[in-house]
């Protein structure tokens, strides 16, 4: 969205050190870059996912959380950092999978229980690169991606000489729920590496307000592309509309 009229927004500086996202038909910074070129995202078009993981984990993760974990693991190799993931929906076929299990009158998964859950595959993350940094998983529906960005930003108030990394994933949603996909969804996994503010004028800044209720907001996927938007396109500020929350992006500001 293009900048608005300037008003009062409560703002926090930030450094983004690095940034990896996959999508389908997009792995790599061209790929990003071709995108900002025609906003073309292929819903249909499978993803591959070439991770080097231990076999037993690899057989556990679903392929939106492997493109998590692609996207992260291009960030963090060598590296320790506290892990904020956030989702909207999470593992959510998952979870749809136990829903047929009980409507059936069967026994549940105990593997598909344990890695439904929202914090699953930070602790997954933890565990394959031996990481005690702690980590964090955030729901915050339709504004998901920024308030996970604030709760990374707090951590570096608290922790500056410790970077941290946000991971935002979603997948559309599964039949019979797809009818609750928002317009423009796709399939996407995230992640950023952030560490604290030099003062340089090379911070990022990110402010928000309450958005007033007639504005259509976008969902979490959408806010997400739209800080890729600000990040590629080099331009100075970009607005994101949330369910709640209206974020503004700024550099050097």
């Amino acid at each position: 969205m293009a900048p608005a009229a300037n008003k009062s927004f409560a703002s926090a500086r930030f450094r983004l050190i690095d940034w990896m996202a996959c999508g389908p038909g997009l792995e790599s910074r061209e790929d990003w870059t071709a995108w900002l070129r025609d906003e073309e995202l292929h819903k249909a078009e499978a993803v591959s996912v070439a991770l080097t993981l231990p076999t037993m984990l690899r057989r556990r993760i679903s392929v939106i959380g492997q493109m998590a974990f692609r996207a992260s693991y291009a960030l963090l190799e060598n590296r320790i950092a506290r892990f904020i993931f956030c989702s909207r929906h999470g593992e959510f076929q998952r979870t749809l999978n136990i829903l047929k299990s009980l409507a059936a009158q069967e026994p549940v998964s105990p593997a598909e229980f344990s890695l439904s859950v929202h914090n699953a595959l930070a602790g997954l993350l933890s565990i394959a690169w031996k990481n005690t940094a702690g980590h964090t998983t955030i729901s915050a529906g339709a504004d998901s991606f920024g308030a996970a960005m604030l709760d990374a930003i707090a951590c570096l108030k608290s922790q500056p000489a410790e970077p941290v990394m946000v991971v935002y994933f979603d997948d559309l949603l599964p039949e019979p729920y797809d009818t609750f996909n928002d317009r423009d969804d796709t399939c996407l996994a995230l992640a950023m590496l952030l560490g604290a503010p030099p003062n340089d004028g090379e911070d990022l800044t990110v402010s928000f307000e309450p958005c007033a209720r007639e504005t259509a907001s976008l969902s979490a996927t959408e806010q997400a592309l739209d800080f890729l938007r600000f990040i590629l396109s080099g331009e100075s500020e970009r607005i994101s509309i949330g369910e709640r929350l209206q974020w503004r992006w700024q550099r050097g500001a």
